[in-house]
């Protein structure tokens, strides 16, 4: 056998291992998930799982909101210390630390806003939902974490974990003072992402800079099902390689809030549709303090990122996969070979 055929079969078994490790580990966190979930049941009384469970073909599955407002599910305040302790094990079996770091100060600013906004009674760092889809001990199933400036939501099959959409906020963006002055928990996307289109050269600038006028929001909204947004911006393969590292590392950033698995299949997903089709648009000024947004997208999925409400001190980031959020395009695939 020649030389080079030696080198190819070599890196083909070594995609052959990885990708069988990748399963593994996924098999292997669906698995903790399950158990997880089951011990979060255990722990509620028959009016706790009443409402915490739905069937998996409930429209509330993919009922995705960002905003406050009363929500299906158990509420978190209602649960005592155990129950709470069972429900926080299960939203960490989804995210990595960083990302359940966020997660829980996301929910502490809920008590920052109390105090800004003269008690009001709808901001509650226990104001969250817990919500379990189907039966944890036979796939496909899903669960749900959320509340204001947070949805997380998992949805286990037998092809792996889909972890989308994933939504995190946070208001105020730079707490100014009290217990959590200085706290910017979506501190590092700001800084990565301004930190990427300052590194462009003055005409990658005018190529990624699609508006000097912020967009106001995320475009994807609240929406349960959406697909690509407009793709005008500056394109993967227009940047320097160092400039591509700095875009993956960006978009590897956002990645990295879920359990390393779901991070890895994430990629992998977006890495099978051409890393080359990556394409990252900016909105607004580029100055600090000022009203921004941007985004990276490519075939399958979108990033977004914005902060232009309270004098762009607040923001909204998420995460949605235009086929694979909630599990959609498996689970569609698994009922038409069921029936």
């Amino acid at each position: 056998m020649s030389f080079p055929r030696i080198i190819l079969l070599i890196g083909a078994l070594s995609l052959s291992l990885r990708a069988m490790a990748h399963d593994d580990q996924q098999h292997a966190l669906s698995n903790q998930m399950a158990d997880l979930a089951q011990n979060f049941l255990t722990s509620l009384d028959d009016n706790g799982r009443a409402a915490a469970v739905f069937p998996l073909t409930d429209p509330e599955r993919e009922n995705f909101h960002y905003v406050p407002l009363d929500r299906q599910g158990i509420v978190f305040k209602s649960m005592n210390g155990s129950q709470q302790a069972a429900a926080m094990d299960l939203l960490r079996s989804g995210l990595s630390t960083m990302g359940a770091g966020k997660v829980q100060q996301i929910m502490a600013l809920e008590s920052v806003l109390h105090e800004l906004e003269n008690q009001a009674p709808h901001r509650d760092s226990e104001l969250y939902y817990v919500s379990i889809f189907g039966d944890p001990g036979q796939l496909p199933w899903g669960w749900r974490f959320e509340g204001h400036h947070l949805s997380v939501n998992q949805t286990i099959t037998e092809e792996g974990i889909s972890g989308t959409p994933l939504f995190f906020g946070a208001n105020p963006g730079h707490v100014a003072a009290g217990e959590h002055a200085g706290l910017r928990v979506l501190g590092t996307e700001e800084d990565k992402g301004r930190a990427f289109v300052s590194a462009l050269s003055p005409a990658q600038r005018k190529q990624a800079i699609i508006n000097s006028t912020a967009i106001r929001e995320i475009l994807t909204g609240q929406e349960s099902e959406v697909s690509s947004l407009e793709n005008s911006g500056l394109r993967y393969p227009d940047l320097s390689p160092a400039l591509q590292t700095q875009l993956r590392e960006l978009l590897q950033y956002y990645l990295d809030r879920h359990e390393q698995p779901i991070a890895q299949a994430a990629l992998d997903r977006i890495k099978a549709h051409g890393m080359e089709n990556l394409v990252f648009a900016w909105a607004g000024s580029t100055q600090l303090g000022e009203k921004h947004y941007y985004r990276i997208q490519g075939p399958t999925f979108v990033i977004e990122y914005a902060n232009t409400q309270n004098n762009a001190n607040h923001h909204h980031t998420v995460f949605r996969d235009f086929a694979h959020d909630f599990g959609r395009d498996v689970l569609l695939e698994h009922y038409r070979k069921s029936h």
